[in-house]
C-alpha cells in the first residue's frame, strides 16, 4: 500500500512499491496477513518457519526470504503447516552460484520442507515463495552447492 512519507525537511512523497520487512530471530508460524512480506533471517542458531496451510490463504499469497546472518547450526527450515498440507512445495529454480558443474539446481515437484543449510547458506542467499491455490511455488538462490536442500 502506498504511504505518504514526510522527511525531516517537511517534504512530502508518496512511498510507492516498498516491501514490509520483517526480521525474524526464532521460529515463526506465517498467517494470512504475512503475504507480501520480505523476511530476513538473522539468527546464527537458525529455526522453523511454517507456512500456512494453501485453504487459509489461497491463490496469490507470497513472500521471500533473505538470510541475513550465515547460520551455523540446524539450518533455517522452511515448512509446510502439515496438519493441512502435505508434499505440496513444488520447488524449481534453485540456483547454485558456485563455479562447479554437478549437482545444479534442486528440484522436487512435492516436498514438505526447503532448508538454507548450516554453515553453507550465507548472507543474501534467498527464496521466493507463491501459493497457486493448490501448491506452494519455490524458486531463489543460493551462493554455493547444497546450500538448499528440499525433503
Amino acid at each position: 500500500m502506498d504511504k505518504l512519507v514526510t522527511t525531516m525537511s517537511g517534504k512530502s512523497y508518496y512511498d510507492v512499491g516498498r516491501k514490509v520487512v520483517e526480521t525474524l530471530t526464532a521460529i515463526k508460524s506465517l498467517i494470512l496477513n504475512d503475504c507480501g512480506k520480505l523476511f530476513f533471517l538473522d539468527a546464527a542458531a537458525g529455526f522453523v518457519i511454517t507456512l500456512p496451510s494453501i485453504a487459509a490463504v489461497g491463490a496469490g499469497w507470497r513472500c521471500d526470504f533473505i538470510v541475513k546472518t550465515a547460520v551455523t547450526s540446524n539450518g533455517y527450515v522452511i515448512t509446510e503447516k502439515t496438519t493441512a498440507d502435505t508434499n505440496k512445495i513444488i520447488t524449481n529454480g534453485i540456483h547454485e552460484l558456485e563455479v562447479d558443474t554437478s549437482d545444479d539446481g534442486p528440484y522436487n515437484a512435492g516436498h514438505t520442507t526447503i532448508t538454507l543449510v548450516h554453515n553453507i547458506a550465507i548472507p543474501g542467499d534467498r527464496l521466493s515463495i507463491v501459493c497457486d491455490g493448490t501448491s506452494w511455488h519455490c524458486e531463489g538462490h543460493t551462493n554455493a552447492d547444497g546450500g538448499v536442500t528440499l525433503a
